[in-house]
């Protein structure tokens, strides 16, 4: 017998279950679904809801009888990783970059098999994409995400790409690991990444990486916009803007460009 074994907590381990399968249901599931998925009695899955629910980590539709998460795990993990800090050394060069490229500027990282969102700066044109803080990103078919995937050590790479599934959301989707795994090697090499429209038809997308002193990739600093304001014709120029932006952040903490 494993000597930790007696220390597991079986109630405990069961609500890290509930929440991780609540991230994988935005829109929420119902107490007999959770149950069943994790193959726990229901009277222990609605005693742990209810009280996941007063710590205020998921909430209670009464309309649907569902659960989902709120945004208090994500604030957590978000102080925990310092990224405060970081959100408020990369929001001066954000602000500039959006300044010169008048388009919406997002500051996003790695978590698990997803990115997420910890800042967004709206671009100046009257149409502009918004992205909310805390929203997830594929990391197979976004800048951000292939960006942050080209920076990580050979061996953790290979174990998020393993895990990613390669949805496809329309012909320039990046549907095969091999052929991702190529691409990634190219884009550690320009340290710039690019989006062209493999997620949302019309909407392009340049990020560069954001590194600790380390040389870890915390984060990635991407441009989003129209295919008609940022063609592929611009990609060169405002990649480099995008780069330098990141680079500044970068050498703010203290990292390595």
């Amino acid at each position: 017998m494993d000597m930790e074994a007696k220390y597991v907590v079986p109630s405990l381990e069961r609500a890290m279950r509930v929440l991780e399968l609540l991230s994988q249901h935005r829109d929420g599931m119902i107490v007999s679904q959770i149950a069943k998925e994790l193959g726990v009695p229901r009277n222990s899955i609605f005693r742990i809801c209810v009280t996941l629910r007063d710590a205020g980590y998921i909430a209670f539709f009464q309309g649907t009888q569902s659960y989902v998460l709120t945004r208090k795990l994500f604030t957590i993990g978000y102080r925990a990783m310092g990224d405060v800090n970081l959100v408020q050394l990369a929001r001066e060069p954000m602000l500039a970059l959006r300044d010169t490229v008048r388009e919406t500027v997002l500051l996003g990282t790695l978590l698990d098999c997803e990115g997420a969102v910890l800042e967004e700066v709206a671009g100046t044109h009257h149409f502009n994409f918004r992205v909310e803080k805390g929203a997830k990103f594929h990391l197979h078919c976004s800048a951000p995400g292939k960006v942050l995937l080209a920076h990580l050590s050979k061996a953790e790479q290979a174990k998020v790409v393993d895990r990613i599934e390669l949805v496809a959301f329309n012909e320039n989707t990046i549907t095969s690991k091999n052929d991702l795994l190529d691409g990634l090697e190219r884009i550690k090499l320009a340290g710039v990444a690019y989006d062209r429209a493999e997620q949302i038809e019309g909407c392009h997308c340049i990020a560069a990486p954001v590194k600790d002193p380390y040389g870890y990739p915390v984060a990635a600093l991407w441009v989003t916009g129209p295919s008609s304001r940022l063609p592929e014709s611009k990609f060169v120029d405002v990649g480099s803007l995008v780069k330098s932006a990141a680079d500044q952040v970068t050498k703010l903490l203290g990292g390595a460009q």
